[in-house]
């Protein structure tokens, strides 16, 4: 005898056991493995809103447990910075902002430009000071800061930077910068360009920053029980699905637009005063470890846009994913340019690492002709004429 099929009604019941059984599945699993409400968030670098409500949960959980701030200074206008409260220059050494006989170069970037565990004397702005002296008087300040995004890099430059008129800026851009640009909070709350407003095509908002006891009482309000975990976990994740489709209002594309308007206006600061601009293209180690991951780094969609945009604006770049292998084996630079750090993650440049850096930064100065002072003095001059400096 043929059995009958089963009803729509059954099939119904049936589909909605099995998804409430998936979903209360999902749900026990994150309630058990995720101890910290953090873990719903990470990962979710294309919707901003997202990023920031992971490193949120992050700052509190840590904050919370040391009661302190990192090991950086709080700033109102840029959220963090080195040496806050003194020259924001790494080292002692404290910059003359008037008329410079040296030739003059400031280095912007995150940690790598900053020399994250790296000494004093170890990070590639040193040793570039050292390369440059050779020919020369020169000094080279090195005003990067750790996690910064490219748009903190350029608020530094204009409130920081401008007074000590350099005669080039070294701007070192890590592909993770191009995603904590978008961000209204990271390592802690910063400022964030906001597109659409009224005096241009981007307005800086969330300043001043608040202070980090004010920022933590506010997040301890806001950052309530998520309620489901398992919706929280799929809701992230199709939403960072849908924020990687091509065309208008993607992630990358809107992420473009921000980074081309915060280097065009880098770029017509410079080129007002005559100083020169060179970006570094700075790889992570992991780029290094085989054949597969180096050609693989190379269409790395952040380094590919962020390349595409230097070409496009035509501001001079160096390449250290080229520009170390061409020189020495990918495992040379794997094993020894690069921290290996005991939980076996890879961190920043090596000794070794900044020092080659700071070869092929000199190398390009010199090679494309930015260390010729003639032009940016008369410009100087005449800038420091017309407004008084």
């Amino acid at each position: 005898m043929r059995r009958r099929p089963p009803s729509i009604v059954t099939e119904l019941i049936v589909m909605t056991i099995a998804v409430a059984l998936v979903a209360g599945g999902l749900e026990g699993y994150l309630r058990v493995t995720t101890q910290e409400r953090s873990k719903l968030y990470e990962g979710i670098e294309t919707v901003p809103e997202i990023a920031d409500t992971y490193y949120k949960h992050l700052f509190l959980e840590k904050y919370a447990a040391r009661g302190a701030f990192g090991g950086t200074g709080y700033d109102p206008q840029l959220g963090w910075d080195c040496q806050a409260m003194a020259s924001r220059i790494r080292g002692s050494r404290k910059a003359d902002p008037g008329p410079a006989r040296a030739f003059r170069v400031i280095a912007l970037g995150d940690g790598f430009t900053r020399g994250i565990e790296a000494g004093e004397q170890e990070h590639f702005p040193h040793y570039l000071e050292k390369i440059l002296r050779g020919r020369g008087p020169a000094e080279v300040f090195n005003m990067g800061v750790g996690s910064y995004g490219i748009d903190q890099m350029l608020l530094k430059y204009e409130r920081h930077g401008q007074a000590l008129r350099p005669d080039v800026v070294v701007l070192g851009i890590f592909p993770h910068d191009y995603d904590r640009t978008r961000l209204s909070f990271y390592s802690y709350a910063k400022p964030v360009f906001r597109p659409g407003g009224a005096t241009g095509p981007y307005t800086l908002e969330n300043v001043p920053v608040p202070p980090p006891r004010e920022v933590c009482a506010s997040l301890k309000q806001s950052l309530g029980d998520p309620g489901s975990y398992a919706w929280v976990f799929v809701k992230n994740r199709f939403r960072k699905l849908l924020a990687t489709l091509p065309g208008g209002g993607g992630y990358f594309e809107e992420t473009d637009r921000l980074v081309e308007y915060l280097l065009e206006r880098l770029k017509g600061d410079l080129d007002r005063t005559g100083t020169k601009l060179l970006i570094v293209c700075i790889p992570g180690g992991s780029a290094f470890e085989n054949a597969e991951t180096l050609s693989r780094a190379g269409s790395e969609p952040r380094a590919a846009r962020l390349r595409a945009l230097y070409k496009r604006l035509e501001i001079p770049c160096v390449d250290l994913l080229e520009a170390f292998p061409a020189k020495h084996s990918a495992t040379t630079v794997y094993r020894e340019f690069y921290i290996h750090r005991p939980d076996g993650s890879i961190g920043h440049f090596t000794p070794r690492g900044n020092a080659e850096t700071a070869k092929i930064i000199a190398g390009a100065l010199r090679d494309r002709g930015m260390m010729q002072g003639g032009d940016r003095t008369i410009v100087r001059n005449a800038v420091e004429k017309r407004t008084g400096l």
